[in-house]
């Protein structure tokens, strides 16, 4: 009987400790951007940003079955759509298309402003883009957004360190994205010439997603996100990337 009865112990432990994280088990994949700060980025050869911190904390107790895996932005939601490889992405905007092929987290966890940037002051909305080259991240769902005025000319790029190169060396007239990248990335290159113009073209709602009818992941994501949130790691994960928001100069002329 005492070894029925332990056997029933060892056996519930397992399962528990199974169900607490199953994710380890399973070695999420999650596709991890190098060239979108301070969301996702390379320090000394580690991945490094704001989702990198979000996720470390929320697998916590399953840290070595979370592994980012460098890939280029659209390459990542082919993967996920597909279910080859990666199970997890960030910085995921809610669109009736995405939502048929992926399932996100119940909260965004951040949300962001998209806006223009230029260095031609005369542009200040989407009209005065017409017949200009504009460029936007490949599958970002602001080149889908673009799509809809005929008379943009979008150049696609792998990245927006790429895109607001090209604006920097005069390659595209304008370049649309999230405000906080592009703010990172032009205080961090020091390009003094470019600017956010005009008001925000739409509020960008950031999501968590996995692959479509991951329920299991998508759980424990949810309940990582809200334990975050409230034991206060949330907000202070927070401030350590967009802290600067508060001191840096978003107007053209530099930093503060």
């Amino acid at each position: 009987m005492k070894f029925i009865k332990t056997f029933i112990l060892s056996m519930l432990i397992i399962l528990l400790l199974t169900a607490v994280c199953e994710a380890k088990a399973r070695g999420i994949i999650f596709a991890f951007d190098k060239d979108h700060p301070p969301f996702s980025f390379l320090k000394d050869g580690e991945p490094a940003g704001f989702d990198i911190d979000i996720l470390t904390h929320i697998f916590v107790n399953c840290k070595y079955g979370f592994t980012p895996k460098v890939y280029k932005w659209e390459d990542g939601l082919n993967s996920l759509r597909k279910g080859i490889k990666v199970q997890l992405m960030s910085q995921m905007n809610k669109t009736e298309d995405r939502l048929l092929v992926y399932d996100f987290s119940e909260e965004p966890y951040l949300i962001d402003e998209v806006m223009i940037f230029s260095k031609n002051d005369t542009i200040s909305s989407i009209q005065d883009l017409f017949d200009k080259r504009v460029a936007v991240q490949k599958g970002s769902s602001y080149k889908q957004m673009l799509e809809d005025y005929e008379k943009v000319i979008i150049l696609p790029t792998d990245s927006e360190y790429d895109a607001l190169e090209a604006l920097e060396n005069d390659l595209v007239d304008a370049f649309i994205g999230p405000k906080s990248v592009a703010q990172y990335i032009i205080n961090s290159k020091d390009y003094t010439d470019i600017c956010a113009v005009g008001e925000s073209l739409e509020t960008s709602y950031m999501y968590l997603a996995v692959e479509k009818g991951d329920t299991e992941l998508l759980d424990f994501i949810n309940a990582g996100m809200k334990r975050l949130r409230e034991t206060g790691q949330y907000q202070q994960i927070h401030d350590k990337w967009f802290g600067y928001n508060n001191t840096e100069e978003d107007s053209c002329g530099g930093k503060s």
